[in-house]
């Protein structure tokens, strides 16, 4: 594995981080009216951009895949043994698959305490093969036969996409003592640069509700229909967020996420890049030249 450190320079970083502090405050006290920093680290790194960003590269997809799975698995051990329960939203996609194949493997995991969701899903049925709950079922709750009670999928029998975002907003705020606090969530990275179903210029991105439906007529990326998606509040208060990426095809929108100009609205995955709780973990292929611009971090 090589860690890079990707570089920011100093007046960029300083407006990023000005703008991302106000982004955290404002989302905060809309979406969590009681307690606007809504844990420890989120209070002191809500998406922080650091002058230097720590990468980690693996030389193929599987070893990026299981480096991903054992970042979440840690994040959950550790959610399990503080607070008697882990939550993790789960993604769909290449990556989404590789890491959920990789988590089904490991042993390590206190299964019979994690609560299982999504952070985005596609308005189909579950049984469509596009379906975001399908992929988890085939590739990490069907082989661990994880008990149903503990799987909580979004409504999409609900059709509407709007209905569909309303209910499982409401449900995770149930479930999730009224505030969307993952202990982790795993994103892939789009090669529109979108991550979760955040698409380029999609209403969603402002949004201050959790969960935000996203209309087909603003979906550019493949499978071309409607979808629902956690917002950026929810990603911002995540205790843990790992962003994997892998494939010659995603090295456009990771270098467009880490050294592209600052521009979330047109590259979601600038709202997740790498801080303190915010994990990359990328293969050769995808770090393109990365590898040539950036520099070896300090172990």
């Amino acid at each position: 594995m090589e860690r890079l450190q990707v570089g920011l320079d100093a007046g960029r970083a300083a407006r990023v981080r000005a703008r991302d502090g106000e982004r955290h405050r404002r989302h905060g006290s809309a979406l969590y009216p009681r307690r606007p920093t809504v844990n420890a680290v989120a209070a002191s790194t809500p998406i922080r951009y650091e002058e230097r960003m720590d990468v980690d590269v693996y030389p193929t997809d599987a070893e990026a895949f299981a480096a991903a799975a054992a970042l979440v698995a840690e994040a959950l051990r550790a959610a399990a043994a503080a607070r008697g329960r882990a939550t993790l939203a789960l993604a769909g996609g290449r990556g989404g698959r590789g890491v959920m194949v990789a988590l089904a493997e490991r042993s390590d995991l206190p299964w019979d305490r994690i609560e299982w969701f999504w952070g985005d899903e596609r308005c189909v049925p579950v049984d469509d093969p596009r379906s975001n709950v399908r992929l988890a079922r085939e590739s990490l709750l069907g082989p661990r036969g994880i008990a149903a009670v503990r799987i909580h999928p979004p409504p999409v029998e609900l059709a509407r996409p709007e209905a569909i975002a309303d209910a499982y907003g409401r449900a995770l705020a149930a479930l999730l003592e009224a505030e969307p606090v993952f202990d982790a969530v795993l994103l892939g990275v789009g090669g529109d640069g979108h991550v979760a179903s955040l698409m380029p210029g999609c209403r969603a991105l402002s949004a201050t509700v959790p969960v935000a439906a996203v209309a087909l007529e603003e979906v550019t990326a493949e499978p071309h229909v409607a979808r629902i998606t956690v917002t950026p509040p929810v990603l911002d208060a995540a205790r843990r967020v790992v962003v994997v990426a892998t494939g010659a095809e995603k090295a456009r929108p990771v270098a467009a996420a880490l050294r592209g100009p600052e521009d979330p609205a047109r590259v979601p995955a600038q709202l997740v890049r790498p801080s303190a709780r915010v994990r990359w973990v990328i293969d050769r292929a995808a770090a393109g030249d990365l590898l040539r611009d950036a520099r070896p971090a300090p172990q």
